[in-house]
């Protein structure tokens, strides 16, 4: 109605910052931007095999809750999950599924977590996107690193920053509301 569509444009590429900014940050837009991280060596190199070996023993911070809502509105009630801390190859083992767990399990504090609590992977990425930085006029507040199963879910939120998300392997599924919306959403 506002100009919006009913589905996300793909980009073959990264766009230059001033095309960027004015054609999706400024108008408060989604894309999707395909091929911008291909040179990253995260793409082949983190399996599960290399994750143990890298971070492996190392104790993370692991959010744990009994049905995948984490940070979450549950029945009327905001919730939070248990964050536990665990060795590392032990999320993976319930992840992969090689150990069975009634609850879910999520690596997802934020806060810069992958720079804080990961800083052997972040020689596998680009802790900063240049051509974003440059359109924004400064480096990422955060960069964060998310692992988790299939049933962990994030709430609808509002984040009061842009973001820019780079999934290394399987799916992350978005449910976007434009700005306009925002008086027809519950607190």
């Amino acid at each position: 109605e506002l100009g919006w569509s009913e589905s996300v444009p793909y980009l073959d590429g990264p766009p230059s910052p001033l095309e960027f900014y004015r054609e999706w940050v400024s108008p408060n837009k989604p894309c999707i931007i395909q091929n911008a991280i291909s040179h990253w060596s995260a793409l082949k190199k983190w399996t599960s095999a290399y994750l143990r070996e890298v971070v492996g023993p190392k104790v993370v911070s692991v959010a744990v809750t009994p049905n995948g809502y984490a940070d979450a509105v549950f029945q009327d009630r905001f919730v939070m999950p248990e964050e536990r801390q665990m060795p590392f190859m032990d999320f993976l083992d319930i992840v992969e599924k090689k150990v069975t767990s009634p609850n879910v399990f999520y690596v997802q504090k934020q806060c810069s977590n992958l720079t804080e609590e990961f800083p052997e992977l972040v020689r596998d990425v680009q802790p900063d996107i240049p051509w974003m930085t440059e359109a924004l006029g400064k480096k990422p507040d955060a960069v964060n690193f998310w692992l988790g199963e299939s049933a962990a879910v994030t709430s609808l939120h509002k984040d009061h920053y842009e973001n820019l998300y780079c999934v290394i392997s399987g799916e992350k599924h978005f449910l976007l509301h434009p700005p306009s919306d925002r008086p027809f959403i519950p607190y």
